[in-house]
């Protein structure tokens, strides 16, 4: 009964709609169950030629008989040693990439939000600039080789390592915490630096975790691709 009333409301509601609602949803619809189509059909195809002897994928294409599938694909990717290396150099390029660029980002980020700093504005049109212009890959290319860093993994880390969109997510919560904490901190004798790392970093663990997932991974495939 529950499933024969939730069928008729269903029908009652699209009735409702006119004409070009009702072609718009099914049209829409239609589009959408394409769009799933071509995405899971890929999926099925891979997955299936990853359990097919190459030579017999190549001369009689896919298919269902599970007696004519195999497990070398995996036996091969499984044992092959560079395969492993390189998810560990995954694993230690995207921790390091993210303490680096945490750490680097929020340093910048509370000293940008203080107004009694001098230069304020001026640094603030540095770290735009940068966001829409860059110095292309030979100049990144030959900075990183003046520095000695080429095939080091500091080459892929350090160059994306600070993020002036992330600096200002920071700055900007930063400069939502009311003066008066800085001013209670002063009056228990915190200097900045007590300020910062006894008050500031505990109470920021938002901005941390937007900055770590904008500096996961992901960020560290894009530098890898580009550079090498």
């Amino acid at each position: 009964m529950a499933e024969r009333s939730a069928a008729v409301r269903k029908r009652h509601s699209f009735s409702r709609y006119g004409r070009a609602d009702k072609a718009f949803i099914i049209i829409s619809r239609l589009f959408l169950a394409l769009f799933v189509v071509a995405i899971i059909v890929p999926m099925i195809y891979i997955v299936i030629a990853s359990f097919m002897d190459p030579v017999t994928l190549q001369n009689q294409g896919i298919t269902f008989d599970n007696k004519k599938w195999t497990v070398t694909a995996y036996q091969r990717v499984l044992t092959n040693r560079q395969i492993w290396i390189g998810f560990l150099n995954a694993v230690i390029y995207s921790v390091l990439f993210t303490l680096i660029s945490v750490a680097v980002t929020m340093l910048a980020a509370y000293p940008m939000s203080r107004k009694d700093l001098k230069g304020r504005r001026f640094f603030n049109v540095i770290f735009v600039i940068t966001m829409f212009f860059g110095g292309g890959l030979i100049p990144t290319y030959l900075v990183i080789s003046d520095l000695g860093l080429l095939d080091t993994i500091w080459a892929v880390i350090l160059p994306g390592a600070f993020s002036v969109w992330n600096m200002i997510i920071a700055r900007t919560y930063y400069q939502g915490i009311p003066k008066e904490l800085r001013e209670a901190a002063a009056v228990d004798g915190a200097n900045e630096v007590e300020y910062f790392f006894r008050i500031l970093l505990p109470d920021t663990s938002s901005g941390l975790q937007a900055s770590d997932r904008r500096s996961g991974a992901l960020a560290v495939c894009g530098d890898v691709e580009q550079l090498f």
